[in-house]
């Protein structure tokens, strides 16, 4: 084999199929690590502010009481209140962003970037509104809620859904499959609802948040659930794909490629929302066709 026929010799561009095989082993941050940088700059940030009290003005305007579900005004705080955590307890905050750590970044990888977040921010609101309303309904209507359980136990659940016979340490001592850790999850948090008394009906940790995740998470997972109908960029000048369907087609190769190349961005682009697992087989043999013929065409010159 010639020097000129080798890969790092070539002159010629990667198809973007090659390129983003290339740079998917070289990939920025995680959004598991910037999910969990978020949580201890806010934390830090919310005790620099309040002086270390939980019940502090940070915790007003961004917990989530029960009342805000009759305040539609309140209601950014069914996002905001996944990113605040108990003072009273700093292993509040580590136990979250250590399961964070040690399942997020699997089911990361499994999902895609921008999915996984869809899915964390999505268990936050949904995990928050059904606790609040499980609250309201128990009469526990002075409760303040925070952090980011709800939305971690969904992450929990998701892990042992993908991966059930994944051997995890319990406590970094104790090896169990993950379906038996999801199992310990919801009966935990399901014997410690149905005991508020013995809790506290106004601990900031709710069991019932835990289980609206778990649940979300459940649903997710069964009902072959894709939230990438919330990325806005797909509504993005939908007049323009119109027109560039509906223009004559000239007979000729070179655009003829350049259609194809397109058509791979665009699947690309579905990679990068959701991952690799979210594309059909069409969109795979597209990619596979379209790698070849770039292939073909570097033989040729």
């Amino acid at each position: 084999m010639g020097l000129d026929n080798r890969d790092y010799a070539r002159d010629e561009p990667l198809s973007p199929w090659e390129q983003h095989l290339r740079e998917r082993d070289r990939q920025p941050l995680s959004m598991t690590a910037k999910l969990i940088i978020v949580n201890v700059a806010v934390f830090v940030i919310a005790m620099l502010i309040t002086g270390g009290k939980t019940g502090g003005v940070v915790f007003e305007w961004f917990g989530l009481p029960v009342e805000a579900l009759q305040k539609p005004w309140q209601w950014y705080r069914f996002l905001t209140y996944g990113f605040l955590h108990s003072f009273s307890s700093i292993l509040h905050l580590a136990f979250n962003m250590m399961a964070l750590f040690f399942l997020g970044q699997s089911v990361e990888r499994r999902m895609g970037r921008m999915e996984y977040l869809r899915f964390y921010l999505v268990a936050v609101v949904v995990s928050g509104v059904f606790g609040a309303i499980g609250y309201w309904i128990g009469g526990a209507t002075n409760v303040n809620i925070v952090g980011a359980s709800g939305a971690v136990v969904a992450i929990t659940i998701l892990f042992a859904c993908y991966f059930p016979n994944q051997e995890i340490l319990l406590m970094m001592v104790l090896p169990v499959k993950a379906w038996v850790l999801a199992a310990i999850v919801v009966g935990s948090n399901l014997y410690q609802s149905m005991v508020p008394a013995a809790n506290g009906a106004q601990e900031a940790t709710a069991f019932t948040v835990h289980l609206a995740g778990a649940a979300f998470a459940f649903l997710y997972y069964f009902q072959h659930w894709n939230l990438g109908w919330l990325n806005v960029a797909r509504f993005k000048n939908p007049l323009n794909k119109s027109l560039r369907r509906n223009r004559l087609k000239l007979h000729d190769p070179d655009q003829k490629m350049q259609r194809q190349g397109e058509e791979v961005d665009e699947i690309l682009a579905k990679i990068h929302r959701s991952g690799e697992e979210s594309l059909t087989r069409a969109e795979r043999r597209a990619l596979e066709k379209y790698s070849r013929a770039k292939r073909e065409k570097r033989g040729e010159s």
